[in-house]
């Protein structure tokens, strides 16, 4: 294990320090921007959500309607 003067282990806690705050700095950054995506999902989600139910309705109405169709031609073949 290495013996360090005073000067460097000061100069080694000045720097981890400076370290601890960047990473502060950064985490900050990081929550502030997770934040902001979190926000712009909660805005778009919903009309994601009409979108499928209306998507989701129809093909139901359109499915419905091809066998309508396929049951009159049907009736009409005999």
């Amino acid at each position: 294990m290495p013996q360090f003067s005073a000067e460097q282990i000061a100069q080694i806690r000045a720097a981890m320090e400076a370290l601890r705050r960047q990473f502060e700095a950064v985490g900050k950054v990081l929550r502030e921007v997770f934040r902001q995506i979190g926000a712009a999902i909660r805005r778009v989600l919903p009309m994601l959500v009409r979108l499928a139910d209306y998507r989701r309705k129809r093909l139901r109405v359109m499915h419905v309607e091809y066998r309508r169709r396929l049951r009159h031609r049907r009736r009409r073949a005999r």
